[in-house]
């Protein structure tokens, strides 16, 4: 098992600007549930039955893939380029740059980070890069804040999660073709700045045989004649899951280190305890918030699906920087000074994806100003927590 934890000590490391691009309507097309019903079918599959049961099945309405002239590396760029004008910082001027790209080719992640690099101007190797699925994004902000850990006041790290999952799987397959959507995001870690990170921890573990229903892999790759999301016949290496070992492990995970996040924080009379999951599908989803709310009660749900889907390491960043959206949705008050956000995360683990998961949990304290900040920039959708 790797794990990874971090605890604050004294120099408060924050979370200071998150940021997606999901506005930048010319880097991707819209795949609504009619689209998905004929993908699903595609090849003579039998499919989803109708546009009702794929709404029920994923909880999404709408997912996005890239245009068909948009690289990955176009919409990376455009994550650097929101970036760089929120935090008024030159991408190279990070301490250092971190980058989730997932995908059944484990080189693709070294690649782009090396277009980036090459596109921007920045130092060779200047950017890391990790394939690390759905925990992404928690691993990342870990990864920064341990290299964080007794530096400087002001020292940053850019945190880039970039997926285009349309490239590693069959739009035929309706375990995938109704949840995954392209999504960029970025984020900022910093000393003595943001929402103060309290503490952070991700995990890779072996799923034991008595939590696997049956013996085959929890996920797996298959390099065969598949259906790209254009609809068209395509070659290629794809990644196939076994849905009910993962559904149910996937669950279990989450409440285990939810569990875990709420036993590192001490809720005054008023805080509330909010949670910004990771939106794998709207079964899941349900399942997970109906089993915490048994043993938590007062502990509030984010669902982020609707309209954004499943968006693999961009899908609890791509939330918190439309956080203002989303409790509007969610039918909740905004965040007040003093209340704990939590994010939460399991799925794949891409490096031993047969028999293990990945899971993560971060606590961080919300500030009123933070707060205001994030109001101001809704046009936006940014994020920006400028507590010091």
């Amino acid at each position: 098992m790797a794990a990874h934890s971090f605890q604050s000590s004294t120099a408060a490391v924050g979370l200071s600007a998150v940021i997606d691009v999901f506005d930048q309507n010319h880097l991707f097309d819209e795949v609504d549930n009619p689209a998905v019903l004929q993908l699903s079918r595609l090849g003579g599959q039998p499919g989803f039955a109708s546009t009702r049961a794929i709404e029920k099945s994923t909880g999404i309405r709408l997912r996005r893939v890239l245009k068909a002239d948009v690289t990955p590396l176009d919409v990376a760029i455009a994550a650097c380029h929101r970036l760089q004008q929120v935090t008024e910082t030159q991408l190279g001027d990070f301490e250092q740059i971190l980058l989730c790209h997932s995908h059944t080719d484990p080189l693709a992640c070294d690649r782009l980070a090396s277009e980036i690099t090459s596109e921007l101007g920045l130092p060779e190797h200047s950017i890391r890069s990790f394939n690390h699925g759905c925990t992404g994004f928690l691993k990342l902000l870990t990864e920064g804040a341990q290299l964080l850990e007794g530096r400087d006041q002001g020292i940053r790290i850019a945190l880039l999660s970039v997926e285009t999952p349309e490239f590693w799987h069959d739009a035929a397959d309706r375990l995938f073709c109704g949840i995954v959507s392209a999504g960029a995001s970025a984020a900022v870690v910093e000393v003595g700045r943001g929402l103060p990170l309290h503490t952070i921890h991700s995990n890779d573990f072996s799923v034991p045989d008595e939590r696997r229903p049956n013996p085959d892999p929890l996920f797996r790759k298959e390099t065969t004649d598949v259906y790209d999301f254009q609809g068209q016949p395509c070659h290629r290496s794809i990644m196939r899951m076994n849905a009910e070992p993962v559904f149910l492990n996937g669950i279990e995970l989450m409440l285990e280190h939810l569990r875990t996040a709420l036993l590192s924080i001490t809720p005054t009379p008023g805080q509330r305890v909010i949670v910004a999951p990771h939106q794998p599908s709207g079964k899941l989803l349900k399942a997970l918030v109906a089993a915490a709310r048994n043993e938590f009660p007062k502990v509030e749900f984010l669902n982020n699906l609707e309209y954004y889907g499943n968006t693999i390491s961009s899908s609890v960043p791509t939330l918190v920087s439309r956080l203002t959206e989303v409790l509007n949705r969610n039918g909740l008050q905004p965040l007040r000074d003093g209340d704990h956000l939590i994010l939460l995360a399991a799925g794949i683990c891409m490096a031993n994806m047969s028999d293990h998961m990945s899971a993560g949990h971060a606590c961080l304290r919300w500030q009123d100003n933070a707060l205001n900040t994030a109001a101001g920039s809704t046009s936006e959708n940014v994020t920006i927590a400028a507590s010091r």
